[in-house]
């Protein structure tokens, strides 16, 4: 197969015991460590990321196994899984311009999805969003045997 430079290297990407290290790290920190909500959204949309079923992470998926919300949810009515979203993106930021701005694993949990982007910071972290997205994709081929990331 011929290497397609959209995505980047594997080489650069942290392993799964570095990843949950790491996530520990996270959510002990002042940023998370009062915000016990915050740390169950990480730890399951982490979690699931790295089990290989980051394409199974939509709302409703959050909303059940994250706030124990039934097969009732409707998200027009219930914005608690959006609005968790945006608080733990909050919290993430702010925990890397702080006491994570010297991290070697970078955790960022993009706009418009549930999906986190898993990266070292030697990666390069101010690609454009559509060079994160392959990186993502790479990382998480490194968890499904067989199957090699897809192209943009």
């Amino acid at each position: 197969m011929t290497p397609d430079v959209s995505h980047p290297s594997t080489t650069n990407l942290p392993d799964s015991r570095e990843v949950r290290g790491h996530l520990e790290k996270i959510l002990a920190s002042s940023a998370f460590s009062n915000a016990p909500r915050a740390q169950q959204f990480l730890r399951f949309v982490v979690g699931e990321a790295l089990a290989g079923r980051a394409n199974d992470m939509k709302e409703p998926v959050v909303a059940a196994r994250v706030f124990n919300l039934s097969g009732n949810f409707d998200r027009r009515r219930t914005s608690i899984v959006r609005a968790e979203a945006s608080h733990v993106r909050r919290r993430l930021r702010d925990y890397q311009m702080g006491e994570g701005a010297s991290d070697s694993v970078i955790i960022d949990l993009p706009r418009g999805g549930y999906v986190p982007l898993i990266r070292t910071a030697a990666s390069g972290g101010n690609k454009p969003r559509k060079a994160r997205r392959g990186q993502l994709a790479a990382f998480l081929s490194l968890f499904r045997p067989g199957k090699s990331a897809p192209r943009e």
